[in-house]
């Protein structure tokens, strides 16, 4: 895959936005293990169809972070324009990142795509730094993914009978109050964002019979 139309379009948004860098991780907003098309912006920035990894493009480099399953595919589906890093976590990303851009830079990230854990990982990794976190909330791959994009999914929701589920959304609701009325400061309300959280307290719903559609839902 030749990405250097893709890469260039991608700095053009990142000068728009005073960035030095921006991270690209390999997720959707509810952090699936299994995501649509639509949200493969890793793969269609770099070429790389693995299930795991991170990249990071600055104004002059590009880089993937992988693990060993993937070193050998990575090689063969990325172009000349990507560097393929043998490291995986926060550390070596960031330490690269402080090699490659100048003190009071700017590094972009989608809110969206990272879970507290992993922004408070980048965050404390950053402090001291003179470099900076940007959270910007239009993802930058989506503005230069305009052509041949796979549209959202809009596939039909499948509803389980209850001989599947074991009991109805109204009892596993009432489970979840009981759970946190047992907490000594109870809560008075819980966040649900995981689609398999939210497809058993509430709606039960599957998409294709197998996966859930964080589109749809």
């Amino acid at each position: 895959v030749n990405t250097t139309e893709k890469l260039t379009a991608l700095r053009q948004q990142m000068h728009t936005h005073n960035l030095s860098a921006y991270i690209i991780p390999d997720t959707d907003a509810h952090m699936s293990e299994y995501i649509g098309e639509h949200d493969k912006r890793l793969a269609w920035i770099t070429g790389f169809t693995g299930s795991a990894g991170t990249a990071v493009v600055t104004m002059g480099k590009a880089g993937l972070w992988t693990d060993s399953r993937y070193w050998t595919q990575a090689e063969r589906e990325m172009d000349c324009n990507w560097e393929l890093h043998k490291e995986v976590g926060t550390t070596p990303i960031v330490n690269w990142l402080f090699t490659e851009i100048p003190a009071r830079g700017h590094v972009g990230f989608d809110p969206l795509l990272f879970s507290v854990a992993s922004w408070k990982s980048y965050d404390t990794a950053f402090q001291g730094s003179d470099r900076e976190l940007v959270s910007i909330t239009a993802n930058l791959v989506d503005l230069v993914w305009e052509s041949e994009r796979p549209p959202a999914p809009s596939q039909p929701i499948f509803v389980l009978q209850e001989t599947f589920t074991g009991s109805t959304w109204q009892e596993k609701v009432s489970s979840i109050r009981s759970q946190m009325q047992k907490h000594h400061k109870a809560p008075t309300a819980v966040l649900l964002s995981a689609l398999d959280e939210t497809a058993y307290s509430s709606i039960r719903l599957f998409v294709n019979k197998s996966r859930f559609n964080s589109e749809t839902l």
